[in-house]
């Protein structure tokens, strides 16, 4: 999308944070952010993918930029490409946070990212991590022989220092904005995390952005998809199962549109497949992305087909309540077989029992096919999930519903519904007024959630029953 230059000299400063793994660069990100947004653990190299969030520092407002550890010696297969991912985030920063390990002292690495940074030319605050005590600072002295005009110690963990940081760091953003070498900065944007920082402000209940989360087994091509989605490689993406290790906020703004937060998880495997600590973490991030989500691109894989572990990440939407779409990738691989497509469209169907309410499509990342189809699905979904209807219209249907299904007998009780109204949205809420509202069975449930969603034409939404004494 292109960038008017008005809206451009109106974004927030980008300030990225770099360094070599487990030097504190997310720790920082969540304590700045007020936020437990990165995940954050012992391992290095966790931190993969480029992760922007809005930082209100007090005297200033910025977006913040976490970046996975560069080094040489780390052991992971995709190394370069976390390079390249922190080289982005240099490229578009205005101003660069390089993050040391106070106790471990300077390092080779740490001069080669030091040597990455100033090829940028962009302003540069060292920051000495873990220096907790005033015992501690006398290791700051090692770290002058980079020639930073700025080095701050700070302790992440305890807090200590970090009020003067952000001093300093607002004070470099106003000192460039004065000298017409930055942006102008006047306000924040709202929201916790973008792709492109520089679009308009987003106000009122009307415009808020729709979160969809992208979720699915390992490898099925849920970054792949999103990154067909904004149109580059903001994603890292491997045949490697397991390359997404925590939960990305992208925002997506298409004219004529409501905004959109795609929400890029790690891939959920079944729990006695998962041993490791961080992968763990990472499918607890990837549940909570769902709950706090609008709506739940379901990705499947079209080569493997659907599998029980597809079954219960779908079963999670619907225990939550979200709009669902079901969506099978890598579709081109399966095309010139016309069996096996017959195949998956009849187990697609499948899903119709647990989650009825549920469109379905067959895309492909790698070619872009029907990505557009996808985004009229999502906003035809929201439509539904956020629908309100009057209470007099609801409780003529109503008695419609009771003409064709009375309520059953149950434990030798005739139970009644007296009327109805609507007490919540996304999803639709229904409360009925009962005389044995404990009572009721999940099947007649069923069939006031089927017959209202048909009635009110609102197919693509999942509706919540409640049973109250009157």
């Amino acid at each position: 999308m292109a960038i008017d230059k008005k809206d451009q000299e109106k974004s927030l400063p980008r300030v990225a944070l770099i360094g070599k793994p487990n030097v504190g660069k997310s720790s920082l990100f969540n304590r700045l952010t007020r936020s437990k947004a990165a995940l954050v653990a012992d391992t290095p190299g966790l931190t993969r993918d480029r992760r922007y969030a809005e930082a209100d520092l007090g005297r200033c407002k910025i977006t913040l930029v976490d970046t996975g550890g560069v080094a040489l010696n780390i052991e992971d297969p995709l190394y370069e490409s976390v390079g390249e991912q922190t080289k982005k985030a240099i490229n578009e920063a205005d101003v660069l946070v390089v993050i040391f390990d106070g106790p471990q002292g300077l390092s080779p690495d740490d001069i080669d990212i030091l040597a990455m940074a100033r090829r940028s030319r962009k302003p540069l605050i060292g920051v000495v991590n873990k220096i907790d005590s005033e015992q501690k600072t006398t290791v700051l002295s090692d770290f002058f022989e980079t020639g930073l005009s700025t080095i701050l110690g700070i302790s992440v963990t305890t807090g200590r220092g970090i009020r003067g940081f952000k001093e300093t760091l607002c004070a470099l953003l106003a000192e460039r904005a004065e000298r017409g070498k930055g942006r102008e900065y006047p306000g924040a944007i709202e929201g916790n995390s973008l792709e492109d920082v520089d679009r308009p402000r987003v106000c009122g209940e009307d415009n808020f952005p729709v979160r969809v989360s992208i979720i699915g087994r390992p490898n099925v091509g849920k970054s792949s998809l999103l990154n067909r989605i904004l149109g580059q490689s903001r994603m890292l993406v491997s045949d490697i199962p397991g390359t997404t290790r925590d939960a990305i906020d992208c925002m997506v703004q298409r004219p004529g549109y409501r905004p959109l937060t795609f929400v890029d998880t790690a891939g959920i495997r079944r729990k006695s497949r998962v041993k490791d600590k961080i992968e763990k973490f990472s499918a607890i991030k990837s549940l909570d992305s769902i709950r706090h989500s609008h709506i739940c691109l379901c990705i499947f894989d079209a080569v493997e087909g659907i599998t029980d572990q597809d079954k219960r990440l779908v079963g999670y939407t619907a225990e939550y309540g979200k709009g669902c779409i079901t969506v099978f990738n890598k579709w081109d691989a399966v095309k010139e077989d016309p069996k096996n497509r017959r195949l998956l469209n009849e187990e697609a169907r499948t899903f119709r029992k647990i989650v009825p309410y549920a469109p379905h499509l067959n895309i492909s990342a790698l070619t872009g096919k029907n990505i557009d189809k996808l985004f009229a699905l999502i906003h035809q979904v929201y439509h539904d999930y956020s629908f309100r209807v009057t209470t007099g219209r609801l409780n003529r249907l109503l008695r419609q519903a009771l003409l064709r299904k009375n309520p059953p007998v149950t434990k030798g009780h005739y139970l009644k519904l007296f009327y109805m109204t609507q007490t919540g949205t996304r999803p639709p809420t229904l409360t009925f007024f009962a005389n044995y509202p404990e009572l009721f069975p999940d099947h007649y449930r069923r069939y006031l959630s089927n017959f209202f969603r048909k009635e009110l034409n609102i197919r693509n939404t999942p509706v919540k029953i409640i049973f109250r004494a009157r």
